[in-house]
């Protein structure tokens, strides 16, 4: 039986817990694991379970009170985790840690035992003030060179590759076979296919391929540097055969209705398409922008709100992206780590590197999970039903079960657009849609009209 309870916050987000048992449960709890004991234990000289319940104490009595010492304080600690308000309740990831065990033992009959438990929680905060501030963020239009790069993108995927008769172009794909004579054959390769002017080849051969038509050969002398990537060939002179086994180019469809109409269904003219185009562009740089707005505000709010998050809630964090590592690489993380093992590296050191980007991305989503609560967005019977999906196998209680999950988490993807209606942005600089959607270029675009 517990006869007192204290709580002691600690530095990053720990607290101490302190635990009186009454002397009469420890040896409540020691007279009946000896009694327990003792029908089982041989001691020479009397039958099994025979022995005087005094001698088996005398031999015995330490260790078992020991047992049950310790027995006792892992079942009323559990107790009174269950019963501590939910803001000291531990992390699901860190386990209380019994202190100074060694001052505890040996236990003495016929008085409490008090002993502490330190362990990681949740970190409090007080959230900073996140509606009507005024934050700087970039803007972007889609203009009319964006329109038509898209186009174009559109005009290459739709393209055939088509064989031609006429001479080898840059640009062209053509499939050669090719071989250094007088060597052993170290570089040959036969059926390669390479895109003039795009596909490196070891000896440097697109200047030779252009001009070149199906089914022809020559033999070229190549004059290799003195810093060529093969130090074998380094400053060496090479005669290569080339063969020429097809030349084919890219059919690209030209800018039409009928090309508009292959594109979408949904486009019967040229205008259509140019329409329908800046449309998507037009959403892609919108959700980038509301991205960005977002963004910004949690930016603005972590820094007002210096989180420390436990370490046990940074290192579970850490362990489960080197497992999504180790999954989307097909291998277990004991592989991973003989391989960052083999580069001189170690687990441990890549945890150190992610730790300062591990904790703010915590302190968004605690700060993100705060507001949900504060706000408690509604959530509607169509959304739910969504978020669920087909139920039909399920129990009730699974229903009722994945309903709370599927809720909260509605909940919490709604912080980020109330965040973007509820703040004021203004534009810090203009950037292209390039820019926008891929990071900043090295030079802007030249001025073109929307």
């Amino acid at each position: 039986m517990i006869s007192d309870k204290k709580i002691k916050e600690t530095e990053n987000s720990s607290v101490e817990l302190s635990i009186t048992l009454t002397a009469q449960s420890v040896e409540d709890a020691y007279k009946a694991l000896i009694t327990k004991y003792s029908k089982d234990i041989v001691i020479k000289g009397f039958r099994k379970g025979k022995a005087p319940l005094k001698l088996v104490e005398n031999k015995y009595g330490e260790m078992i009170r020991e047992e049950a010492t310790f027995n006792l304080i892992e079942e009323d600690l559990k107790t009174a985790l269950d019963e501590v308000e939910d803001k000291y309740k531990p992390l699901a990831y860190s386990t209380p840690e019994l202190k100074d065990e060694k001052s505890l033992v040996p236990f003495k009959a016929n008085e409490d035992v008090t002993f502490t438990v330190s362990y990681d929680v949740l970190p409090q905060f007080d959230l900073p003030e996140y509606k009507g501030l005024e934050i700087e963020v970039p803007t972007a239009s889609v203009l009319k060179a964006d329109v038509e790069a898209e186009i174009e993108k559109l005009r290459q995927q739709n393209a055939l590759i088509v064989s031609k008769d006429t001479a080898a172009e840059k640009g062209d794909i053509v499939t050669i076979d090719f071989a250094e004579l007088n060597s052993d054959g170290k570089y040959d390769r036969n059926d390669f296919t390479v895109t003039i002017g795009q596909t490196p080849t070891f000896f440097n051969l697109d200047e030779d391929l252009i001009g070149m038509k199906a089914d022809e050969e020559k033999t070229v002398t190549k004059e290799l540097a003195k810093d060529f990537a093969d130090a074998d060939y380094a400053g060496k002179t090479v005669e290569i055969k080339i063969t020429m086994k097809a030349v084919k180019f890219n059919d690209v469809p030209e800018v039409d209705d009928e090309f508009a109409q292959d594109v979408s269904e949904d486009y019967n003219t040229v205008d259509d398409l140019k329409a329908g185009v800046k449309k998507t562009l037009k959403e892609r740089a919108d959700a980038r922008l509301n991205d960005l707005r977002y963004q910004a505000v949690m930016d603005k709010l972590v820094e007002a709100c210096p989180i420390v998050a436990p370490k046990s809630m940074v290192d579970a964090q850490a362990d489960q992206q080197l497992n999504q590592i180790a999954q989307n690489n097909g291998m277990d993380l004991n592989t991973l780590t003989q391989i960052f093992g083999s580069q001189g590296q170690s687990l441990e050191d890549l945890k150190k590197t992610w730790a300062p980007m591990i904790q703010k991305d915590i302190n968004r989503n605690l700060i993100q999970d705060k507001i949900k609560d504060t706000e408690d967005f509604k959530v509607t019977e169509e959304e739910i039903k969504e978020g669920l999906g087909d139920t039909s196998m399920f129990t009730e209680d699974q229903i009722k079960y994945y309903t709370e999950i599927v809720t909260d988490n509605i909940k919490f993807s709604k912080v980020n657009d109330f965040l973007v209606a509820n703040n004021n942005f203004k534009s810090s600089k203009k950037l292209s849609f390039d820019e926008l959607m891929n990071g900043p270029v090295e030079e802007a675009p030249a001025a073109d009209t929307e």
